[in-house]
């Protein structure tokens, strides 16, 4: 991809309509290395994932606030949570039943962790793999047909789904359920771009917070460069650079 097109992050105006008190961290890192040895930081993950299988402590991971919250932002776009859970309440079932985390690659491990210690979704997309600007919007009634990773059929958005999309079609569908495997980070990603979401229940400084702290982790563990941006109400739109 060249470089030199200007891409954007843009949100729909009508979702912080819809919820108040949305804000979405964006980060965008440059010159990663995505191939560094990920034994390294797995120690830090596995950690955090035990800290959140006691802290549970048998308690319904549903209940907890964060992800309650998350399980109503879906009831209000026609989705079920239960079905379809957000990226962040997969993780906490995941190692609240004690399962673990194996490791993916250092940036996903990192991304992972964030989301682990701060209870928000996280995500990651390369943007040489990327076509356009990046757009968190309601799906349309004629959206392409994708297949999701973890799934064989390819479907399309449903009208008025929350999902994420470039000018190829959608990246992530179901706000932030699962991506497609077109535009996920791989070994070879040098150049992308994380998306840390935060409702109401999160603070300005929490999310701060987890953005500096993800941007530390990459570039300890990976080498990078990095951006920070935060899209709110009024100021719906990021550079991706």
């Amino acid at each position: 991809m060249n470089r030199k097109i200007k891409m954007k992050f843009i949100a729909d105006k009508q979702l912080f309509t819809q919820f108040p008190g949305l804000h979405v961290g964006i980060s965008v890192a440059c010159g990663v290395n995505n191939k560094t040895d990920a034994a390294a930081f797995l120690p830090q993950l596995q950690q955090a994932a035990n800290n959140v299988a006691e802290n549970c402590g048998g308690q319904p991971v549903a209940q907890l606030p964060k992800i309650a919250a998350w399980r109503e932002a879906y009831r209000q776009f026609g989705v079920k949570a239960k079905e379809y859970p957000s990226s962040v309440e997969a993780l906490y079932k995941r190692v609240s039943k004690g399962k673990g985390l194996g490791s993916i690659s250092p940036l996903v491990d990192i991304y992972n962790y964030i989301s682990l210690k701060y209870t928000v979704p996280v995500g990651g997309e390369d943007l040489d793999a990327m076509q356009g600007n990046l757009q968190l919007t309601y799906a349309g009634a004629d959206e392409v047909p994708v297949v999701v990773l973890g799934k064989d059929e390819a479907q399309a958005p449903a009208e008025g789904e929350i999902f994420y999309k470039d000018n190829a079609g959608a990246i992530c569908r179901r706000w932030n359920w699962r991506e497609v495997a077109r535009t996920a980070i791989s070994p070879d990603t040098t150049h992308c771009v994380f998306v840390i979401e935060a409702l109401a229940e999160v603070g300005d400084d929490e999310l701060r917070a987890a953005q500096e702290e993800l941007g530390m982790l990459i570039t300890q563990y990976c080498g990078s460069t990095i951006s920070y941006q935060i899209v709110r109400a009024g100021q719906e739109e990021a550079e991706l650079h």
